[in-house]
């Protein structure tokens, strides 16, 4: 099948997009036939140098009517209207892979597993689950309120009876009826909620509770969100792990939230040292002050 990964950055992005495309072309083979970008307010110098390394890179519009001043003052918002017309942005292509520009990939066997999984015509997507998770009540009143301002009652009661899922990586078969359901419920809550507030992520999971559709899900291995729980670090192989045994080695790390600027340590790196969550294309810690 041909593939596509796509994900989308704005000028501010422009490095973690960066360490995003280098860590897809760490590997030995391609993780996919082509990569496309949502541009959404990048210089023309980085779209020059983006040329060369990737396949498409498409200006998206605002694809579902939001308030006229978050259209004008969060124009990078339109990364989330536009995720549920990739297939439109990029013609062509049978499976579609969205990674956010805050991710990067450690092991391919998440690239391969979520492929695998959306090939049968289901959403391979990650729900927020692990043993290592913590979910705040901030994190839960947050996610509860927005399905109350999207879909009232219903769609808050929801929350606390189906897993919920996170939006920031996923893959899906051009041909499935996830696009259409996905925009149609999250055009529903734009107007509910007065426009205002766009969370597309809100619109996936209400779309795939209520209109029955088929997911495959994935472990947290496949898109682990930082902002839950900081991984460890193998001290042998300098890789991302579990913070609990067993240990296993992270596929994809999600920089979610305020964990872009974390420096972290822990029981199982050597005394002194601390690592930030980037990608770097060597396993050397990185040493700093700001230390969790």
């Amino acid at each position: 099948m041909k593939t596509i990964i796509v994900t989308a950055a704005d000028e501010k992005f422009s490095g973690l997009l960066n360490e995003l495309l280098a860590s897809l072309f760490q590997f030995d083979a391609p993780l996919s036939n082509a990569i496309g970008i949502l541009d959404l307010g990048l210089s023309s110098t980085t779209r020059e140098e983006l040329k060369n390394k990737v396949n498409h890179i498409i200006q998206p519009e605002w694809d579902l009517v939001v308030d006229e001043n978050v259209a004008k003052e969060k124009p990078h918002l339109r990364a989330l209207t536009a995720r549920p017309f990739l297939p439109k942005y990029f013609p062509g292509y049978d499976l579609y892979l969205w990674l956010d520009a805050d991710t990067w990939v450690q092991n391919r066997f998440a690239i391969d597993w979520l492929l695998k999984a959306a090939a049968t015509g289901s959403m391979a997507i990650v729900p927020q689950v692990h043993q290592s998770y913590f979910h705040t009540r901030k994190i839960n009143n947050w996610r509860n309120n927005t399905l109350y301002m999207y879909y009232e009652k219903n769609g808050a009661d929801l929350y606390w009876q189906r897993s919920y899922y996170n939006a920031g990586v996923f893959a899906l078969r051009g041909d499935a009826p996830h696009w259409v359901s996905w925009a149609k419920q999250f055009q529903i809550g734009l107007h509910n909620s007065g426009s205002s507030r766009v969370c597309d992520q809100t619109a996936l999971n209400y779309a795939i509770w209520t209109e029955k559709l088929q997911v495959h899900p994935l472990p947290a291995l496949c898109n682990w969100c930082c902002h839950l729980a900081i991984p460890s670090v193998d001290p042998n192989t300098g890789k991302f792990c579990e913070p609990h045994i067993p240990h296993r080695e992270l596929g994809i790390i999600h920089m979610t939230a305020k964990t872009k600027d974390l420096y972290l340590r822990s029981d199982r790196m050597e005394v002194g040292s601390s690592i930030n969550l980037h990608f770097r294309a060597e396993n050397k810690s990185v040493h700093s002050k700001n230390v969790l």
